[in-house]
């Protein structure tokens, strides 16, 4: 497992910006696990449009850009997951 140490000793700084997304993360791939299931098309849509609008709808005090952010992320989880 890394270490948050280099090699040279120096410590890595924390690569995310927006840490209070990350708190949200897990409830967000909970809820849009249902566009993952099939085809990754809900009527003829492509599934991270409504990624996208389940999680503005579920978290009105999120701007686009952070909405965004967290639909990109579990577009991620889903396509890297196995099988």
């Amino acid at each position: 497992m890394d270490s948050p140490i280099e090699k040279k000793g120096a410590e890595q700084s924390e690569r995310r910006k927006q840490t209070h997304l990350r708190a949200l993360f897990e409830d967000v791939v909970r809820r849009v696990e249902p566009f993952f299931q099939e085809s990754g098309e809900i009527i003829g849509s492509r599934a991270d449009f409504w990624v996208a609008r389940t999680i503005r709808d579920a978290y009105p005090e999120l701007n686009n850009e952070e909405a965004h952010v967290l639909a990109n992320a579990a577009i991620r989880y889903y396509g890297e997951r196995p099988g």
